[in-house]
């Protein structure tokens, strides 16, 4: 065995190895499910589970024009959305997208640990705007512009939430900073779920998924990868710090029905 090995080390820049190697990286992103289609990714799939427990109140923190908004709003219509987009075009097509259905409450303000303003970096695809000087693309931002932040927790006692039965944080690699600004809400056990993204991003903003497991372990949230059928809660190791994402679900280990259900395929 330790011949082949010797053989195919001494060979691995040659032509085969290197289709090979890229074959299997390609492999590795398709079963780790590195996929932002909400519909073939397993979000929608975890929506029309939560759907059967008639969940009261849904917070989508970086709603974009809404397309993750409308998708509850169509599996559960009697669910209260509140859908957060602080980009001053793109709320406007949120508004716009939204206005239809009752029961659905676009914000201009992004989520974060402090309530501020901030610079945030804009790209020529209105599905694209980060806090981030994002390092590694292969394109730039097309433009800059200041906006309004608000802490979680205040948002949900200016609006008089309780309680929240899920919470979506796709705020293009500021994630652990809005997830942070929830964390007396997360402390007291008020948020049963919180699917959050993560990515190449976390890369330049140097919070890995070990410091997202370490966080949820501490306020007794039990934490999984989201796969198209099924959820798999699995403990950290480093083979997953993979920065391929892109969706993550924390449950509080309380909630071990719900937990049953989104393993369930």
């Amino acid at each position: 065995m330790s011949s082949v090995k010797r053989i195919f080390k001494k060979n691995t820049h040659n032509r085969l190895f290197k289709a090979l190697a890229g074959f299997g990286r390609a492999l590795n992103r398709l079963y780790e499910n590195r996929n932002h289609d909400l519909h073939s990714n397993g979000e929608y799939t975890i929506l029309k589970k939560i759907s059967k427990l008639n969940p009261a109140v849904i917070i989508d923190g970086g709603a974009n024009i809404g397309k993750y908004s409308l998708v509850c709003k169509e599996l559960m219509p009697n669910t209260l959305i509140y859908s957060l987009e602080p980009v001053k075009d793109t709320f406007k097509l949120l508004s716009q997208n939204v206005r239809a259905h009752t029961n659905m409450v676009p914000v201009q303000k992004g989520l974060y640990k402090t309530n501020t303003s901030k610079e945030i970096n804009i790209f020529n695809s209105n599905t694209h705007s980060s806090l981030v000087d994002i390092q590694g693309l292969s394109y730039e931002s097309t433009q800059k512009q200041t906006i309004e932040l608000i802490k979680g927790d205040d948002f949900m006692r200016n609006q008089n939430i309780n309680e929240v039965d899920l919470l979506k944080i796709d705020v293009e690699g500021a994630e652990f900073d809005a997830l942070v600004g929830f964390d007396e809400h997360i402390s007291n056990g008020k948020i049963r779920m919180i699917q959050f993204e993560y990515g190449y991003i976390n890369i330049t903003t140097k919070k890995l998924l070990i410091d997202f497991y370490n966080y949820f372990e501490s306020k007794g949230y039990l934490l999984g990868k989201i796969f198209p059928k099924t959820v798999e809660f699995r403990k950290y190791e480093f083979k997953y710090e993979d920065f391929l994402g892109p969706n993550f679900i924390a449950v509080k280990k309380t909630e071990t029905d719900l937990i049953n259900l989104l393993k369930n395929r």
